[in-house]
Order: C-alpha cells, then sequence, then structure tokens
C-alpha cells in the first residue's frame, strides 16, 4: 500500500490536500514520484512570482516617492515640473505601443484640461488685477500707465 498526497492551491491563496491509500505498483509508484515533483516545482514557482510581484510593487512605490520628491529636496519647482512631465510622456509612450487610439485621446483630454485650467487661470489674473488697479483708484491698466482717451 503506498499513501498518495495531492495538494491543490487556487488562485485565491486557499491550499486542500488530499490523501488516499492505493495499492503500489512500479508504474504508479513512478507516477507519484513525478507528481510530487511537479507539485514541488509548482509551490516554488509560486513563491517565485509572489516574491516577484512583491518586489515589484516596492520597486515601484520607491520609485514614485523619489520621482514626486525631487523638486522638495532640491528646492526647485521647475526640476520637478520637467520630471513630472517626462514621466507623463513616457507613459503616453507606452500607452501609445499598447494601444495608439487610446494614446491620441488620453493626450487630447490631456490638452483639452490644460487649456481650461490655463483659461481659467488667466481669468483668475484678470480679476485679480483688476481688483488691484480699483484699490489703487484706475479703472483701466491703460489708465494706470498713462494713455489717456
Amino acid at each position: 500500500m503506498a499513501e498518495v498526497k495531492v495538494r491543490i492551491t487556487d488562485e485565491l491563496g486557499g491550499n486542500e490536500t488530499i490523501t488516499k491509500n492505493v495499492s503500489a505498483s512500479p508504474v504508479a509508484s513512478v507516477k507519484e514520484t513525478q507528481v510530487a515533483q511537479d507539485s514541488t516545482q509548482v509551490a516554488q514557482s509560486q513563491k517565485a512570482s509572489k516574491s516577484l510581484a512583491i518586489a515589484s510593487m516596492l520597486g515601484k512605490q520607491a520609485f514614485n516617492y523619489a520621482v514626486s520628491n525631487v523638486g522638495k529636496w532640491l528646492g526647485d519647482k521647475h526640476i520637478q515640473a520637467t520630471i513630472n512631465n517626462a514621466t507623463e510622456m513616457v507613459g503616453y509612450g507606452i500607452l501609445a505601443y499598447i494601444n495608439p487610439a487610446l494614446a491620441v485621446a488620453a493626450v487630447g483630454v490631456r490638452v483639452a484640461t490644460a487649456a481650461a485650467d490655463q483659461a481659467w487661470e488667466n481669468k483668475q489674473n484678470e480679476i485679480a488685477s483688476q481688483r488691484k488697479l480699483a484699490r489703487a483708484g484706475f479703472n483701466s491698466v491703460g489708465e494706470a500707465i498713462g494713455f489717456r482717451r
């Protein structure tokens, strides 16, 4: 009599072991040995893939932290803006490699939102400028710099 153990592991991490006693023949014992070796290889492969996934996640977090804090560490907002734009362009490049149509749509949305943000900022700056002129007693920029009608 030989004891056969079959271990089943699902993708969610659940394990189940089934044990059966069977009569052993030379052919059956060879198959049992092969099944045991295959299950050991699968377990090692799963451990390796989990380790790789964890290492990848940690590496990505470290990279994101470093990239997002360069401006703070160096005290230069312009360098940070340049790095942010470069990482955004790399992302668009990867997206273009995967799906060009989606990349075009994403760039279009980015340009549209940037234009809307710039228009809003210009409007707010104009309002602030008019308030400052009114506080100083002028009706317009032309009046403030000496042009009269």
